[in-house]
């Protein structure tokens, strides 16, 4: 469930960009940058009397490579199901990848549990790191980095960060992660980013929840994720799922979410 606090943040930034713009014909103009929507709302998201405050776009009419700025169906159901079964979460280290806005890993900070945030998107970024100081300063433990899913400088990163936070051998328990499946050409680097963080843990886990928008896609990430080590196992939403709490209730949107959680496969010695 979602309220409007109709707080408009980051107006005030772009309008500065553009009088600077404006000012000084002789600079490069980042013409892209004069159309980027940065004007974000405060939202309250509450669910089963967990609730949360966040910055968001307040529409979904986005830049195609800025969907990071909203909060789409499946992060709603992800949430659900995180509040729900919040007792698996507890003690572990947690990554959430392609987090956008942070509304799942926040909601695991609010209920106690610390959770490193991640998104490869600058913009995107921006925002995730206003919504991750926000609830910092609110008591709640996250942090957030940049993480491009395939790059070996941003994983090992992550992994050095999880070791100096944790004082271990590093790589993280658990990672998350909801409207994360698009494109094929995606999952390859999610899951190679995906296997080198859970490594260290044979009992380490990953859960997704999207939209199905393509068969050959669906297979693709299945196929992908035995090759990269993982058995699977699909979580029907309708047995945690209260489509009363959503903000969207077609069933034509909520009918195409996969929940899908990913474990290694473990190898005799």
């Amino acid at each position: 469930m979602l309220k409007d606090d109709k707080n408009d943040i980051g107006q005030q930034h772009h309008q500065q960009q553009q009088q600077q713009s404006n000012n000084d014909d002789n600079d490069d103009i980042n013409v892209g940058d004069l159309f980027l929507n940065k004007s974000y709302v405060k939202k309250t998201i509450e669910y089963f009397g967990v609730d949360v405050k966040l910055n968001v776009l307040d529409s979904a009419a986005t830049d195609f490579d800025l969907t990071g700025q909203v909060i789409w169906p499946s992060a709603q159901v992800l949430t659900q199901y995180i509040i729900k079964n919040q007792e698996e979460y507890k003690n572990k280290k947690i990554l959430e990848v392609g987090s956008g806005v942070g509304v799942c890993g926040l909601f695991l900070a609010r209920l106690g549990q610390p959770c490193t945030l991640s998104d490869n998107n600058e913009i995107v970024l921006d925002l995730l790191r206003l919504n991750v100081e926000e609830s910092t300063a609110d008591g709640y433990k996250c942090d957030c980095m940049k993480l491009d899913w395939g790059n070996q400088d941003d994983m090992d990163k992550c992994l050095l960060k999880s070791k100096e936070d944790y004082c271990d051998n590093g790589g993280f328990d658990m990672i998350i992660g909801s409207d994360i499946v698009y494109w094929k050409i995606g999952i390859i680097p999610l899951f190679k980013t995906v296997s080198h963080l859970l490594k260290f843990n044979d009992d380490s886990r990953f859960i997704i929840c999207y939209q199905s928008r393509s068969t050959q896609t669906d297979n693709y990430l299945l196929e992908q994720a035995t090759l990269h080590g993982f058995q699977y196992e699909f979580k029907p939403i309708d047995t945690f799922l209260d489509r009363s709490l959503l903000t969207f209730k077609e069933e034509s949107s909520i009918s195409i979410i996969n929940l899908i959680i990913f474990k290694r496969i473990k190898i005799n010695s």
